[in-house]
């Protein structure tokens, strides 16, 4: 079986296509890549650029041929950061599936779940605590591991080109630059904290499968290991040159030139902030883990047919759903908000997905009984047959639905919210709360709302709706009910009507 996986980053695409045998072993038959950074200059514009854009084209044309070349009977494409938030990331889309691409656009849990799901088969974990980073050019993944067993994973969305856009630099960067980058870097890690469990140890070793992290361990070290003082010895040597000195002097590679010095502190302070001592790049990374992803189904793409989701979806609405009126109502409202803030929950197409099932079944729990309907449900969800969805899925599905109401989830009280991966716990509670948010927008179940917009400042998220008629109960519902999405978001919630 021969299994293409294409990993369209925020800096680079990269191809590998491997042959598989009967017994999962593999032979890699070609690799490519091309830095085309499709996430320069979205952070001010909210789109990828022109000249990125088409880059990107040809760099998927070229491997196309190259998939077709090999006769690949599995063909998987995983968009990352850049598609995830650029307005214009559906076109790319549309273009790359012309070529025989077909990107699925990816949440920053997902990828945190695959990038570790590579190095797992990569190397043996140590027994000391180890922290997986992954710095693209968009977000950066970060998962704590311990034993083997995975402790706590955060996407931040916040990568080398973005950061490099959000606070710029003069050439050569000034010491006043490098403040105001500290600066900048110490409040996103301060936000980061907040999502994370109180007692994760610290790491002993970062294992970092970027190609940012390889060009840093290699000037620092010269090889694939350096430690923190080495680090800092090579950032410092890059804030002192300009881009074409990084070239010249440092070996940088031109594309990334004008930003690893910004990299680099990123680095840095992530090694800080984790306080771990050293650094280790690995040669794997997003598309090993979805070469393995396909293997561990059989060699199947990512994911089933959405048709087929829908269907089992919808069978078993029809048979214990009281209100598909207002069922598919909270659908759309639920969707409209997932789309508004899916750059900032760094969400992607499976999770859209996700969060329309979950909200289609929602009330399923009260052909039970109205009390605890949303326990029912959850119990409805995990006992139900779902074609087109893997175990882990329908456990995730009945957890969003156990938490469209009630107390807000927490693995120290919910046994079935902690047995979930932490990586799904994150997706949940994202989930939960548009969930909880849409199905108070249909308090009385008549549609009175009829859509609504979203801005997202920096101390408050405004949602303006479209209605008519007296909104009193459904705003006194969602002040209730729309707190856990403030607390995610760190922000003030406001609703007004127009």
């Amino acid at each position: 079986m021969r299994i293409a996986a294409v990993d369209v980053g925020s800096n680079s695409i990269h191809l590998v296509v491997v042959e598989a045998d009967p017994m999962g072993g593999q032979r890699v038959l070609a690799r490519e890549k091309a830095m085309v950074r499709l996430a320069r200059g979205e952070a001010r514009s909210g789109e990828i650029g022109l000249e990125a854009f088409q880059a990107g084209l040809e760099a998927l044309t070229q491997m196309a041929k190259i998939i077709q070349g090999f006769a690949c009977e599995t063909v998987m494409a995983c968009g990352t950061a850049a598609l995830r938030d650029a307005k214009n990331a559906q076109a790319f889309v549309l273009e790359a599936e012309k070529l025989g691409i077909p990107i699925q656009v990816i949440s920053g849990e997902e990828e945190a779940r695959l990038i570790h799901q590579a190095v797992s088969h990569a190397i043996p974990f140590p027994q000391e605590p180890v922290t997986l980073v992954d710095i693209g050019g968009g977000s950066t993944e970060l998962t704590w591991v311990r034993g083997g067993r995975v402790e706590a994973s955060i996407s931040l969305p916040w990568g080398l080109q973005r950061l490099a856009d959000a606070a710029a630099t003069s050439n050569p960067p000034s010491a006043h630059d490098l403040k105001r980058l500290r600066r900048f870097i110490r409040k996103i890690l301060k936000q980061a904290r907040k999502a994370l469990p109180e007692d994760l140890p610290e790491p002993s070793l970062v294992l970092g499968t970027s190609g940012t992290l390889e060009d840093l361990a290699r000037g620092a070290g010269g090889g694939y290991l350096c430690g923190e003082a080495q680090l800092r010895a090579f950032a410092l040597r890059l804030w002192r040159a300009d881009a074409q000195g990084r070239v010249d002097r440092l070996g940088v590679d031109p594309k990334r030139a004008e930003v690893l010095h910004v990299g680099a502190i990123w680095a840095l302070s992530l090694m800080e902030w984790l306080g771990a001592p050293r650094l280790r790049h690995l040669p794997v990374g997003l598309r090993e883990g979805m070469v393995w992803e396909a293997l561990k189904h059989g060699g199947a793409a990512i994911p089933p047919l959405a048709d087929r989701r829908r269907a089992s979806i919808e069978q078993l609405a029809a048979r214990l759903d009281p209100d598909p009126g207002h069922s598919r109502h909270v659908v759309r409202l639920s969707d409209q908000l997932f789309v508004a803030l899916q750059p900032h929950f760094e969400l992607g197409d499976t999770e859209r997905q996700w969060l329309a099932s979950a909200a289609r079944l929602h009330d399923i729990g009260f052909s039970i009984s109205e009390k605890g309907h949303h326990k029912h449900g959850e119990y409805l969800v995990r006992n139900a047959t779902l074609p087109g969805f893997w175990p882990e899925e329908v456990d995730l599905l009945a957890q969003v639905i156990r938490f469209h109401r009630g107390k807000d989830p927490n693995p120290a009280k919910h046994e079935a919210f902690r047995a979930l991966a932490p990586w799904h716990r994150e997706v949940v509670r994202k989930l939960a709360a548009i969930l909880r948010a849409a199905d108070a927008l249909d308090r009385r179940r008549r549609q009175t709302v009829q859509g609504l917009t979203v801005e997202v400042e920096d101390e408050v998220l405004r949602i303006r709706l479209k209605a008519s008629g007296d909104l009193d109960p459904e705003l006194e519902a969602f002040r209730e009910k729309g707190v856990l999405l403030g607390t995610l978001l760190d922000r003030r919630v406001e609703v007004t009507v127009g």
